[in-house]
């Protein structure tokens, strides 16, 4: 006698194999949260690294307007990298 989750020749029935395949699916999903995720928080380390850097380079100049101007610059980064990680975690969600 066949089981509910088979035919009468032994094959998953459909039920049981769109299951298993939405299953499936949802550990895809997971996993590809997940690895987003993480390539966000790799791209915003690297970037406040970069930061960092400009910062020490125009700190160690002694010409005002090219601290001003890698200051003025290093916001407008910060702002765009901010937009960008927020709306990508979003999506991520």
């Amino acid at each position: 006698m066949p089981t509910a989750t088979q035919t009468t020749n032994g094959a998953p029935t459909f039920d049981t194999a769109f299951g298993q395949f939405k299953d499936l699916n949802e550990q895809f999903l997971t996993a590809a949260r997940k690895a987003g995720n993480m390539y966000v928080d790799s791209y915003e380390k690297a970037v406040d690294r970069a930061i960092e850097l400009e910062l020490k380079a125009a700190d160690a100049t002694r010409v005002d307007w090219v601290k001003h101007l890698v200051d003025q610059q290093v916001d407008v980064t910060r702002e765009l990298t901010d937009s960008y990680t927020s709306t990508a975690r979003s999506l991520l969600k």
